[in-house]
């Protein structure tokens, strides 16, 4: 008996027609994969394992974490949830606003005028509290001021969002 095998071979996998491998699924010595896939058998290579994660990869994978956990939250309290959908993109949900606002840290800008430090952010990011050196500054005109009474020295700025996110730079004084 002649068996007529109709493989249509692709770079990654093949699509089988064949009769004898219809609905067959598992590894075949080791070379290659039969898989089910839209009701039609697949041969694939052989899967190989992942590479170790990277510190990089890691502190990514924790940072989507937090976000994704901040934006749950916040579509659960009403008050924060109507800031998000106000400040959403069209077709952007309220959760969607937050978790972007949780991922990404603030974008500020620090300037230094006479004795006073001003801290101003860029975007829609809600600023909690702005710490320079041991002291806070002061939400003033749509932007953080601080009267800073011993200038010469570095001075460390720290600005914290809502979303638990902490910006730090330093600035010559």
């Amino acid at each position: 008996m002649i068996v007529k095998y109709n493989i249509y071979l692709s770079v990654v996998m093949a699509i089988s027609r064949s009769v004898i491998l219809r609905g067959a699924s598992g590894t075949f010595a080791n070379e290659f994969v039969l898989r089910q896939r839209n009701g039609k058998t697949v041969m694939c290579k052989m899967p190989k394992p992942y590479p170790p994660k990277t510190a990089n990869q890691l502190a990514n994978q924790e940072r989507f974490k937090k976000a994704n956990n901040f934006a749950k939250a916040a579509i659960k309290d009403p008050a924060k949830k109507a800031y998000y959908k106000s400040i959403a993109k069209p077709g952007q949900s309220a959760f969607n606003a937050a978790f972007q606002d949780a991922y990404h840290k603030p974008e500020v800008e620090v300037s230094k005028q006479d004795q006073k430090i001003i801290v101003k952010t860029k975007g829609k990011h809600r600023i909690e509290k702005v710490k320079v050196g041991e002291h806070f500054a002061v939400f003033k005109n749509e932007q953080w001021e601080y009267e800073n009474k011993q200038p010469g020295g570095l001075l460390k700025v720290l600005v914290y969002d809502v979303a638990g996110n902490i910006c730090s730079m330093e600035i010559q004084t």
